[in-house]
């Protein structure tokens, strides 16, 4: 039985992606380089998260720059462009007060800066609804280890079994498959492609997710 419902946020909640991808863009120009999108139109890999991601981009574009530097520079073109009103993506209001009037316990779980991930949620004036928000930590390994979601088990009070997570990508579906969670795929025009295979199901959109599915796992 679903008792806790936990959410990604990049992709799932809001298109951050196109936002990631504009910030990359613009510390890449700082650098005097000129981006290169992938055939998708962003600059990095969606789900891709962390140390790696900018490696990546270190690597790509021959930056002196550490990753380190490089996150933390992105994290502040990130949080200005952030300043702008963010839409939800379709259904996730419907779904975040179903499962609120449902009782189930709430949660995210994202890679993303912590302060980010507070400054999306007060800017769509959902906070409120989640019980436990969760981000990246150094003491903890990022997806496509279980990590992230056992955590978040853990504050929540609900044995993992009884956690269903939404993540629109391979890495947090495999992520949240390992941690031994019930897991709905909700892919998105970045990460269409990828391997859904360990997902329990597969829906077009949010506004997918009722009652009736949930109660199904």
């Amino acid at each position: 039985m679903i008792k806790a419902v936990i959410f990604d946020m990049d992709g799932l909640i809001v298109d951050t992606e196109i936002i990631q991808s504009k910030a990359l863009e613009q510390l890449l120009k700082n650098y005097g380089k000129k981006p290169l999108p992938y055939p998708n139109g962003l600059i990095h890999i969606p789900g891709e998260a962390g140390k790696a991601s900018y490696k990546r981009l270190q690597e790509l574009y021959h930056l002196t720059d550490t990753p380190e530097v490089l996150r933390r520079k992105t994290h502040i073109i990130f949080r200005k462009l952030l300043e702008k009103k963010l839409i939800a993506l379709p259904g996730f209001f419907t779904l975040i007060t179903m499962v609120d009037k449902n009782n189930f316990k709430r949660a995210v779980a994202s890679s993303r800066f912590i302060d980010h991930i507070h400054l999306i949620l007060e800017n769509l004036d959902v906070k409120k609804y989640f019980d436990v928000i969760i981000g990246p930590d150094k003491n903890r390994r990022n997806k496509p280890h279980p990590d992230i979601f056992l955590d978040t088990a853990n504050q929540l009070g609900v044995n993992p079994e009884n956690c269903l997570v939404l993540e629109d990508s391979e890495i947090g579906i495999v992520a949240a498959h390992a941690a031994g969670m019930k897991v709905i795929a909700v892919p998105n025009e970045y990460t269409k492609a990828h391997n859904f295979s360990k997902a329990d199901k597969v829906v077009n959109s949010l506004e997918s997710v009722t009652m009736e599915l949930i109660n199904s796992l």
